[in-house]
Parts: C-alpha cells; sequence; structure tokens
C-alpha cells in the first residue's frame, strides 16, 4: 500500500487545487479534476487530523489525576 502523503502535503495540494481552480482558465474536465484532487484532500486530512486529536486525547487521559 502506498504511503499516505503528509498532513502538509494534503494542505499544499488543497492550495494548488483552490489557486487552479480560481483563475478560471481551466478547461471544464481539468476543473473537474482539481475540484476532486482538493476533495480527496480535505477528506485525507480530516481524517489525519481525527487521528492526531484522538491520539491527543489518549495522552491526556494517561496523565490526569485519578478520579477519588
Amino acid at each position: 500500500m502506498a504511503k499516505q502523503p503528509s498532513i502538509e502535503d494534503q494542505f499544499n495540494i488543497i492550495e494548488e487545487a483552490i489557486a487552479a481552480l480560481e483563475t478560471g482558465d481551466l478547461a471544464l474536465e481539468e476543473a473537474l479534476a482539481r475540484y476532486e484532487a482538493g476533495l480527496k484532500s480535505v477528506r485525507q486530512a480530516k481524517a489525519q487530523l481525527d487521528r492526531y486529536v484522538a491520539r491527543l486525547e489518549e495522552l491526556r487521559a494517561d496523565e490526569a489525576p485519578p478520579q477519588a
């Protein structure tokens, strides 16, 4: 299985897709392809962020003092 791009790479892909779409110079097929690539990266970035948040919550729970 191919390694998933880093969160930073995902953000770069999203930014590039937005910049390309904002120019309005793309053919319809290319615009759709850029939109799809950007949307895929948004979903992957969100999944990565969700995993990071879950891990941080685990770490915080491990550090919490025991409840009396």
